[in-house]
């Protein structure tokens, strides 16, 4: 029951994260098409994207890249990683547009080239950068919270004043302070 408790939290904070990343997405999207008096709400689609995505992210981080890649620095995995997910996200987009497009071209395969050399490919582009930013800084977040233990992330941000995380740098790198 620990365990299933655990996986839940995990999944709303990804989910979380995603949410409000793709929310802020959708309110750009919005502002830029209010400029042309185009009609755009997706606050459905920002959500229930955000909880698959943030599954599917966290399926992804229990695969191992290969020990090649676990002997570089940490930014040849979160790059790796970035990539081979933005990779599945531009799959899934292109697949969902041509799902959208079938009854106007007459079947699956030619609806996803009519998605490739439509206008909509600029949609497949746009939602696929917007989303492989939220997944690399995802990825940087995972590294960061390896390093700094199970609730540093937490206790970096909430729990100490900025005076005493600079204090503790210093304690860090110059262990003489400490004894002083």
């Amino acid at each position: 029951m620990k365990k299933i408790l655990h996986e839940i939290i995990l999944i709303a904070l990804a989910a979380t994260y995603f949410a409000l990343f793709f929310i802020f997405l959708m309110v750009l999207k919005k502002l830029i098409l209010d400029d042309y008096h185009i009609e755009y709400i997706g606050l459905s689609q920002a959500l229930i994207g955000a909880l698959i995505m943030s599954k599917v992210i966290l399926l992804m981080q229990l695969i191992s890249l290969g020990s090649w890649v676990q002997r570089q620095p940490p930014i040849v995995d979160t790059i790796l990683r970035t990539l081979l997910y933005s990779l599945g996200v531009l799959i899934v987009v292109i697949l969902e547009k041509a799902f959208e497009a079938r009854h106007e071209v007459d079947g699956f395969s030619n609806a996803i080239t009519y998605v490739l050399n439509n206008r909509d490919v600029y949609h497949v582009w746009a939602n696929t950068l917007g989303v492989s930013v939220s997944i690399f800084f995802f990825n940087v977040y995972i590294v960061i919270q390896r390093m700094l233990g199970k609730k540093g992330m937490y206790k970096l941000f909430f729990t100490d004043s900025l005076n005493q995380v600079e204090r503790d740098k210093l304690v860090i790198q110059n262990p003489t302070v400490a004894t002083k």
